[in-house]
């Protein structure tokens, strides 16, 4: 296994006192993957897609916002899994005790939120 989803910046340096930084979440592979994302933080952090498809070779956007709060060391972690080129439902490989699928992982995005 090599690096099947990546995200462009790797890092996300956001002000505590608030903000937005943008990134692409990239499929490396020659497969569909459907993704998950958590948060060690979901009171200072969101994101504008929680789960979703990346075709092959596409990217998607992934927006996070940060609203003011005390800085301390968070990340987000993308699951991620193959699925069917057919797939509709971006949550059919997350079952509640594993992920599906031949091709699986997770990234970790550092939230680095300065003051």
């Amino acid at each position: 296994m090599g690096v099947e989803l990546s995200i462009d910046p790797p890092t996300c340096p956001i002000s505590a006192a608030g903000g937005t930084s943008k990134h692409k979440i990239v499929n490396h592979t020659d497969r569909m993957l459907a993704f998950k994302i958590k948060s060690s933080n979901n009171s200072n952090y969101s994101v504008n897609v929680v789960h979703g498809l990346i075709q092959i070779g596409y990217t998607t956007d992934l927006i996070i916002t940060r609203i003011k709060g005390k800085p301390k060391a968070d990340k987000l972690v993308i699951m991620y899994a193959d699925v069917a080129q057919d797939c509709k439902d971006p949550l059919t490989p997350f079952k509640p005790d594993k992920i599906e699928g031949e091709i699986t992982g997770e990234t970790v995005v550092k939230l680095s939120a300065a003051e």
